[in-house]
């Protein structure tokens, strides 16, 4: 994939997280997707530590995804560091937990967005030619 091509597909994914992360955190650009974050963040809280007898908070939780989710995808915008690659691999972890508590709380026609959001961030980490990033 050329130069250009790879660059607008890096920022227009990266440009994806930054929205999600909006509307996670807050309902300033869509408010019905972000009452929709917050049911679904309450069943995550349940699924990862509640299990293990740790209560979090649903709201801090969703906060922090949605903040991760902001400053990973400007991260990956701003340039090719070595942060780039750390943002791409905090999402692809992201999603993959994502996409697992749906599907434990029996909403796996939920997961698909999820899934194609996974698929897209495992292109950028794979990047051209196995190696998107040049870190030295």
């Amino acid at each position: 994939m050329g130069f250009p091509i790879r660059r607008l597909f890096v920022v227009s994914v990266s440009l994806f997280y930054i929205y999600m992360g909006i509307c996670t955190v807050t309902p300033i650009l869509n408010s019905d997707l972000h009452s929709e974050l917050k049911g679904t963040f309450s069943g995550h809280a349940k699924v990862f530590p509640g299990r293990f007898g740790v209560n979090i908070d649903p709201e801090l939780y969703r906060f922090v995804f949605g903040v991760v989710e902001i400053v990973a995808g400007a991260l990956i915008i701003i340039g090719e560091s070595i942060w780039a690659v750390y943002s791409v691999w905090a999402l692809l972890g992201m999603q993959a937990f994502l996409c697992l508590s749906l599907y434990s709380q029996g909403e796996s026609t939920k997961c698909i967005p999820n899934l194609v959001a996974l698929n897209l961030i495992s292109v950028l980490a794979g990047g051209s030619h196995g190696a998107h990033y040049k870190v030295d």
